[in-house]
């Protein structure tokens, strides 16, 4: 008959199984940006670029892959070879920057899985229509009124809708196939005008 295990028994066993696993993997910030940082999927310089951009942070990597464009990011974090390795996720808060003139400061940037995004807006990126992202989904429906779109979650975003981005609502029935309501700017006019400042960080 085997003995009953003891309570010392017990606690060392489950101390084993934890140096079993391993330890976890350390906590990812967003670090500072550069000017000469090149883009993980389309090799151009931060530097003069519009729009937001991304950080993804890759196991076994102290660095993150850079993106100049949101579209570019969610390019490569969609696909399913990279999906594996991602780790930290962040992408630049657009409340947090000037749209022309984006901020190379880690403070910009928030967890991109849980940011809210304009998708269909007609302010360009660094290779076109792309993205824009905010930390709350109010700020995100702001933006809307403002300059038309539509907000999704980032587990909302495919790889088919990143790939037909445009600065405009599509077609009625492609929109349908999407299951969004896409809205026309409330201001006419705004388009892509674009305006350097610090405030408002976007036109």
């Amino acid at each position: 008959m085997n003995p009953i295990p003891t309570r010392a028994t017990l606690v060392l066993a489950l101390v084993l199984l934890a140096g079993c696993r391993g330890d976890p993997a350390p906590a990812r910030h967003a670090v500072d940006t550069h000017p000469d940082d090149a883009c993980a999927v389309c090799g151009m310089y931060l530097e003069d670029s519009p729009g937001p951009r991304a950080e993804a942070f890759l196991a076994g990597r102290d660095k993150p892959l850079v993106f100049d464009s949101t579209r570019d990011f969610f390019a490569y974090v969609l696909q399913p070879e990279n999906q594996a390795s991602l780790e930290a996720l962040f992408v630049q808060d657009s409340t947090r920057i000037d749209w022309q003139h984006p901020a190379h400061a880690a403070v910009s940037f928030v967890d991109a899985r849980q940011a809210s995004y304009v998708v269909w807006q007609p302010l360009p990126g660094s290779m076109g229509p792309t993205l824009a992202p905010f930390a709350s989904r109010a700020a995100a429906a702001a933006f809307v009124r403002g300059h038309g779109g539509a907000v999704l979650d980032f587990a909302q975003i495919t790889p088919a809708l990143v790939s037909a981005l445009d600065y405009r609502c599509p077609a009625r029935d492609a929109a349908a196939g999407t299951g969004l309501q896409c809205q026309a700017p409330t201001v006419p006019g705004k388009g892509h005008s674009l305006r350097a400042g610090p405030e408002p960080y976007y036109p």
